[in-house]
């Protein structure tokens, strides 16, 4: 039987794990359903650039909580209310959003997709603010719960992807209109958008109610155990947190470590980036413009011409790389440096694959062979799961020799790494035309 010490252990942990659902679930549903959006909305296959562009601008969040932090000099305990307002706003953008996707307005003479962008930035706004509010509010509970929180992080992604396979995405065929036209013809998928938008509402309702009633009960918090057992399971806590860098980049409140980072300050630039901690900033840098910033926005170009499932299965299998990952940075927490380059240049060669895959679109390689399907949807996980580990392991890199001031740098390099991916992937879409859309029903001499 179990004691009444493990009975509440295990209820603070799924509650811990319920409120930590909502961090990332709503933005990453709504990458999930573009497969089936990209169609209907008159940006068509431009949109997921359109998209990582607007996403990246919610990186604003994170800025005001920073300098909330900073002036305050923690004296603010800002946490519950953002975190409540955080949730909130998730529920009710989620519900709007379930009605209004597809409605559009009229631009200086061009549709645009404005409900969608506008209440997509919101979402992203929300979602890259939690990154800097949930974990210093779990600061206040024991070390054990933060596996919890972990899970909750793996679960923000894995729901999502799950309720994506649950629905399907249809089948596309091509039909005579009667006058000797092949039109493109959609089958439905088992639900539709609207179904999905309203079941990831309903989950993150319950993610909001989990934290309102951690509030309230007040279970499992420090105060609650003796010095004692504090000071024993105090250690604990930074093996743990290690893991939280990747969605938590500009966490305030880890440990400060010695910052070897001062003793190069006498350094000259050219010396400082060829050491291995400018090196390791570099990383962050690199990855954050592929992963981050550049990947999500070619993703119609790079996979709908091998055909709508291959798109959708594709995106799906994509969110269970993070945290695949960051299970096996628990077994594999660093590497040599020489082994970080070789993967580096292994995920830059996947990145360059299916970047190329999106240039040669409507022809892209092995187009209409069941090869080239396979290729490119194993060289996207791939490509997720070799850039994702690097991620992790760099940030564990600062977190050991840098502490707070690593930290913050790599927190800052993945905001404007992932903002010079998506810039300029959306120059190369919109404005250089760089990418070709793929006609369903057209013949190509590829």
């Amino acid at each position: 039987m179990w004691t009444k010490l493990q009975l509440k252990t295990i209820f603070v942990s799924t509650l811990v794990a319920l409120f930590v659902v909502g961090s990332w679930l709503n933005l990453c549903g709504v990458w999930i359903e573009f497969p089936l959006m990209v169609d209907r909305l008159p940006e068509k296959w431009a949109l997921p650039a359109t998209m990582g562009l607007v996403s990246n601008l919610a990186n604003i969040g994170v800025i005001i909580i920073a300098l909330i932090r900073r002036l305050s000099r923690g004296g603010v305990t800002y946490e519950i209310p953002v975190n409540i307002c955080i949730l909130t706003t998730g529920t009710i953008v989620l519900i709007v959003l379930a009605f209004v996707w597809h409605k559009t307005t009229e631009i200086n003479g061009s549709l645009h997709s404005s409900y969608l962008m506008g209440f997509s930035l919101t979402l992203a706004l929300v979602d890259c603010t939690s990154s800097v509010t949930f974990l210093p509010f779990l600061d206040r509970y024991e070390p054990i719960y933060m596996n919890a929180y972990f899970i909750g992080e793996a679960l923000s992604n894995l729901l999502p992807a799950l309720l994506g396979i649950a629905q399907g995405v249809g089948k596309t065929s091509c039909i005579d209109d009667g006058n000797g036209t092949l039109i493109q013809y959609d089958t439905p998928p088992r639900f539709s958008v609207q179904t999905y938008f309203l079941a990831l509402s309903v989950i993150m309702l319950g993610s909001l109610l989990s934290f309102v009633t951690l509030c309230v009960i007040r279970m499992g918090r420090k105060q609650e155990k003796n010095s004692i057992d504090s000071s024993q399971t105090k250690d604990d806590r930074p093996a743990v947190e290690l893991n939280a860098i990747e969605k938590t980049p500009t966490n305030l409140e880890s440990v400060e470590l010695e910052d070897p980072l001062e003793s190069e300050t006498r350094m000259t630039r050219k010396e400082f980036w060829i050491s291995e901690h400018g090196i390791h900033l570099f990383l962050c840098f690199w990855t954050s413009i592929l992963i981050i910033g550049a990947t999500p926005s070619i993703q119609s170009y790079s996979l709908y011409p091998y055909s709508i499932e291959v798109y959708h299965h594709t995106l799906i299998a994509c969110q269970f790389a993070y945290p695949l990952m960051s299970l096996l940075c628990v077994f594999v927490p660093k590497l040599p440096p020489r082994y970080l380059y070789v993967l580096t240049v292994i995920g830059t060669g996947l990145f360059g694959y299916t970047f190329l895959a999106a240039k040669l679109s409507p022809c892209s390689p092995l187009v209409d062979y069941f090869i080239g399907k396979l290729v490119i949807s194993i060289s996207w996980f791939l490509k997720y799961c070799v850039l994702f580990f690097i991620r992790i392991l760099v940030g564990n890199y600062f977190r050991h020799t840098s502490g707070h001031r690593g930290l913050f740098w790599f927190g800052f390099l993945t905001q404007i790494g992932s903002l010079i991916g998506a810039v300029i992937i959306y120059l190369f879409t919109e404005h250089l035309k760089l990418f070709k859309q793929r006609e369903v029903c057209l013949s190509y001499s590829c």
